[in-house]
C-alpha cells in the first residue's frame, strides 16, 4: 500500500499537556473524594449503631462530600472536553503522517463516544487503530504495529468506571432508608477507587500516543515535504531543522 499524506501534521503537544494537567487535578480530587466518602460513612455507621439519626444533611461531612463531588464532576467534564479535542487532533495527524485506509475518521473517532451501547467498544477500536497508525516503525504496514498493553488496562478501567458510576447513581436515587443510603455511599467510594487509576492511565496513554506521532513525524518529514502542499506547516519546518516543539 502506497503511503499517502492527507493534510498537515500539527503537533498535539499543547493539547496533550493541557489534558494531562486536568487529569492530574481529576486524580487528586478523586482521592480527596474517597476521603470525604469514608468520613461520611463513619457518620452513618455511628447513626446506625446508636439508632440515632444525626442531622446528616447539615453535617460537615455531608458538606465536604457534596463539595468534592462537585469538583470531581467539574474536572471530569473538563478532562472529557480536552480529551475529545486531543483525540480529534491525533486522528487527523494519523492521516497526515501517512496512515492509509483507516476505518475511523476524526468525526467518527469523537462521535462513537456518544452512541449508546456502541460506546462500550467502538472507542477502544478507535484508540487501538490510532496507536497502530501512529507507530514510527510501521509506515505502509501500520496495521501490523503492536498495541501497548496499557490501552487494554485503560479501557478496562474506563468501562469499570462507567458501570460503577451508573450503579452508584441508581442506588443513590432509589435509597429510601438509612441502610440504603449507607450502601449508596459505599458505591460512591468504589467510583473513586476506579477514577484515580483511570486518570493516571489516560494521562500516560495520551502522552504515549503523542510521542509515537512525534517520532513518526520525524521519520516521514522528508517525504511529506517533497509532496506538493499549498503551504508547509511550522511543525514540519521545525522537524526538518531538528528543533523540538
Amino acid at each position: 500500500m502506497q503511503t499517502r499524506f492527507e493534510g498537515e501534521y500539527l503537533s498535539a503537544t499543547a493539547r496533550t499537556l493541557a489534558l494531562i494537567a486536568v487529569l492530574a487535578a481529576f486524580v487528586v480530587m478523586a482521592e480527596v473524594n474517597i476521603w470525604a466518602t469514608f468520613t461520611e460513612l463513619a457518620v452513618w455507621e455511628e447513626s446506625l449503631a446508636t439508632n440515632v439519626l444525626v442531622a446528616h444533611e447539615g453535617s460537615a461531612s455531608a458538606y465536604r462530600k457534596a463539595l468534592t463531588d462537585g469538583f470531581l464532576l467539574f474536572f471530569f467534564s473538563a478532562s472529557a472536553v480536552l480529551f475529545l479535542r486531543w483525540l480529534s487532533r491525533t486522528a487527523r495527524n494519523a492521516r497526515a503522517l501517512g496512515a492509509v485506509g483507516m476505518r475511523f475518521g476524526p468525526r467518527a473517532a469523537v462521535g462513537w463516544w456518544f452512541v449508546p451501547v456502541f460506546h462500550l467498544w467502538k472507542p477502544f477500536q478507535v484508540l487501538k487503530e490510532l496507536f497502530q497508525a501512529s507507530h514510527p516503525k510501521y509506515l505502509d504496514n501500520w496495521r501490523q504495529a503492536p498495541v501497548p498493553r496499557l490501552l487494554s488496562l485503560w479501557w478496562a478501567l474506563w468501562v469499570a468506571f462507567q458501570v460503577t458510576v451508573s450503579l452508584s447513581l441508581m442506588a443513590d436515587f432509589l435509597a429510601s432508608s438509612p441502610d440504603q443510603v449507607y450502601m449508596a455511599a459505599w458505591g460512591s467510594a468504589i467510583v473513586g477507587v476506579f477514577a484515580a487509576p483511570l486518570g493516571v492511565a489516560a494521562a500516560i496513554g495520551s502522552w504515549r500516543l503523542r510521542s509515537l506521532q512525534r517520532a513518526r513525524a520525524r521519520c516521514t518529514a522528508p517525504m511529506r515535504v517533497r509532496q506538493p502542499w499549498p503551504t508547509r506547516s511550522q511543525s514540519d519546518r521545525a522537524l526538518l531543522k531538528g528543533s523540538p516543539s
